[in-house]
């Protein structure tokens, strides 16, 4: 082996053994499946968090619902976030949005804990961690831009009103 090749495979193991110690270290080490159910099933929840998009078109500033049950230690990662009683405080637009989004059930081996509810531009992935109390699970909300395959969530939509020459 010459010495390119060494120093080559010396970089890729610490590179490796890195990312294993960083994933072990993040705290959500656990991603649970998600099962897809029809809809939401009509309740008390303890708690409802709206995911707000302004970035959005009109009838798109809304980036998901999740519902949580009393007593579930459940909490979502998305930087735009309100918590609403009911869907009352939707206001029309989104609540005719809402009937055409994809759910999800939150479970556990033992209970639902709650449900998730998001367009189809949107993915939900959910996060176990059994070191916070407060959150065991986390519920991750990104864009999916299904044009270029592209997950990092950032938007590259055409916005009509605002280019020269278009």
């Amino acid at each position: 082996m010459n010495r390119h090749n060494i120093k080559n495979l010396t970089r890729s193991t610490a590179l490796g053994l890195s990312t294993l110690v960083l994933i072990s270290c993040s705290g959500y080490n656990k991603i649970v499946k998600m099962p897809e159910v029809n809809e939401v099933p009509p309740g008390q929840y303890e708690r409802i968090i709206k995911l707000n998009d302004p970035e959005g078109i009109p009838d798109k500033t809304i980036a998901g619902l999740v519902f949580i049950k009393k007593g579930a230690n459940v909490c979502t990662d998305y930087p735009r976030q309100e918590i609403i009683k009911s869907l009352d405080e939707l206001t029309m637009t989104e609540k005719n949005s809402y009937r055409y989004f994809s759910n999800y059930a939150i479970t556990t081996e033992i209970e639902t804990l709650g449900f998730v509810s998001i367009p189809i531009e949107y993915r939900a992935i959910l996060w176990k961690n059994e070191k916070d109390e407060n959150c065991k699970y986390e519920v991750q909300v990104e864009y999916i831009n299904k044009e270029r395959g592209d997950f990092s969530g950032e938007r590259n939509e055409n916005v009509h009103g605002g280019g020269h020459g278009r």
